[in-house]
């Protein structure tokens, strides 16, 4: 079938699993203790936490999946520059790799905040969390990185994509934020859905450890027609927990607003 748009045919998006970063996170979470921020925890960048055990079982539960049904072959295989994309990568075991690292994949940079513990950011950085519920898009920590930051490498992933890979499979093992701003540019949310969407308020929202994100341009409804010229649905998997083992494909409606609408628009980015 010829193919008539200039995406990917097939686009998959590979969460990481859990890191020791995750873990150490989780554990302040569930108990309130600050133990897992040891100093050596502390002195590590971000970009080198490795996979935690649990984290290389998702992993390969992960690639298990993809090797059960039939998505082991890709034109172009691209992974996060980070310790705990490589390894997730590498452990999905996929025939023939010929992965690409690109740090343009790499997380949302937490800057300050991921040298000290919670404690001291609460204590100490309560003003510059101002936005961190109400702006969750435009907020940046000090140092970091905001999503809407974030957002515009990805753009450079997916220019890549638009001028190399017309009609191709690819996969991309990466990390949550790092999926939330495709999804956020590829369903070309506005920003009151990004904002509804980053605070968890869709059915879809999050991002479990080693979950897949899967657009692709064939309507899975109708398969013998002609390719979409956009990735226009969308489906989530989870072989590792977190939700259901696989969502249903759904339509993507990437709408466009009249004069009267943008100003609606705007009141509701306004008020919130």
């Amino acid at each position: 079938m010829k193919s008539q748009g200039k995406m990917p045919s097939n686009l998959f998006l590979i969460r990481h699993g859990q890191s020791e970063g995750n873990l150490a996170r989780r554990q302040f979470e569930e108990t309130g203790h600050e133990t897992s921020f040891s100093e050596e925890f502390l002195n590590l960048h971000e970009s080198q936490y490795a996979l935690t055990p649990l984290g290389v079982d998702q992993a390969k539960l992960a690639g298990e999946w993809l090797h059960e049904n039939g998505f082991i072959s890709f034109d172009r295989m691209l992974v996060s520059s980070n310790v705990r994309a490589m390894q997730t990568a590498a452990y999905l075991s996929l025939p023939d790799a010929t992965w690409m690292i690109d740090y343009n994949l790499r997380e949302r940079d937490g800057g300050l905040f991921n040298v000290i513990p919670p404690s001291i950011r609460d204590a100490d950085y309560s003003t510059q969390q101002k936005f961190f519920d109400t702006q969750p898009f435009f907020f940046r920590p000090p140092q970091g990185e905001s999503v809407a930051d974030l957002c515009q490498r990805i753009k450079i992933i997916l220019d890549t994509l638009a001028r190399e890979c017309d009609g191709k499979n690819v996969v991309i093992v990466c990390h949550g934020h790092v999926m939330r701003s495709f999804r956020i540019i590829l369903e070309r949310m506005s920003h009151s859905q990004a904002t509804e969407f980053l605070m968890g308020k869709t059915e879809k929202s999050g991002v479990p450890n080693c979950s897949i994100i899967h657009y692709t341009r064939q309507n899975p409804e109708l398969p013998e027609t002609e390719m979409a010229s956009h990735l226009d649905w969308m489906r989530i998997i989870r072989p590792a927990g977190g939700g259901d083992l696989i969502d249903d494909f759904s339509l993507i409606e990437r709408r466009k607003y009249s004069n009267e609408e943008l100003l609606q628009e705007a009141e509701i980015n306004r008020k919130s």
